[in-house]
């Protein structure tokens, strides 16, 4: 899955435009970045399993 499928995942899932499901995207992985440069950890329990 490519960051394209995901946007469309969550719009298909959501109900969301893919404009906004984009966005929504983008923020989360903006906030895992910012979370990772400031030197925190960021766990998703149950993710990749």
């Amino acid at each position: 899955m490519n960051k394209n499928d995901l946007i469309s995942s969550v719009a298909d899932s959501s109900g969301l435009s893919k404009a906004d499901a984009g966005r929504a995207v983008d923020a989360v992985f903006d906030s895992i970045a910012s979370a990772l440069k400031g030197g925190g950890d960021v766990r998703i329990v149950g993710f990749g399993t």
